[in-house]
């Protein structure tokens, strides 16, 4: 396991409402994507850095057009998260088990996709962790094309228009949501969310024990 796959397993022990919380405390309070990214198992979580795919429509069908997608998975690293925005109007998927299959193979560990997603029988079989903003059965060929990768894009964000995704901005994703953190924030947010969790543990048992919740919030305040 390497240094990054370990980060990854530290983020997955916490959750989304202590890292917004954390972020939002070091000043950045608008890094949560829109609610309409949702996961196709509850109980999914995602934890990794971004690998950014920016898409267009096409109308093209040709080989070029779909070796240009698959050649891009050889450039993925463990772990990664595919990070695709559609850049299409069209209601189509973007994404299916065979993408998914190739590019976990290569190092990805999950995927965020703006716009729609197929086969999510098969991947929720795999166990391989997708949020999505819709479901439909439509192929993409001949509808959308990749147009570039490993670049900035712009989903859809919950407090403001738009979250900038660069490439190795670190995500993570549990049933409340998904929280972009800037690559350079990533240790400095987790090791401040690993000292709450602790706090929270303590204050939790108090909580439960029915000691008084003015002296426990008082005795264990976070930030």
């Amino acid at each position: 396991m390497n240094e990054t796959e370990q980060i990854c397993d530290r983020y997955k022990q916490l959750y989304g409402g202590v890292i917004y919380d954390v972020l939002e405390h070091l000043g950045y309070p608008d890094q949560v994507l829109s609610h309409s990214f949702m996961p196709l198992k509850d109980e999914i979580k995602l934890a990794g850095p971004a690998f950014t795919v920016k898409g267009t429509p096409s109308c093209e069908k040709n080989t070029e057009v779909r070796y240009r997608r698959l050649k891009m998975i050889r450039e993925m690293t463990r772990p990664c998260i595919e990070v695709r925005d559609g850049g299409t109007p069209y209601p189509v998927a973007i994404y299916g088990e065979l993408s998914a299959t190739s590019a976990a193979a290569h190092g990805a560990v999950g995927a965020i996709i703006n716009g729609g997603t197929r086969d999510c029988s098969f991947l929720n079989a795999m166990q391989f962790p997708v949020f999505t903003r819709y479901r439909t059965p439509i192929e993409a060929f001949g509808r959308w094309q990749l147009l570039e990768y490993q670049v900035p894009v712009r989903l859809d964000g919950e407090t403001t228009a738009d979250v900038i995704v660069n490439p190795g901005d670190f995500i993570f994703g549990d049933f409340d949501g998904l929280l972009v953190i800037p690559k350079d924030l990533a240790m400095p947010v987790l090791t401040e969310c690993e000292r709450i969790v602790g706090i929270e543990n303590e204050a939790r048992l108090e909580f439960a024990r029915g000691e008084d919740p003015v002296a426990v919030f008082e005795k264990h305040k976070r930030l």
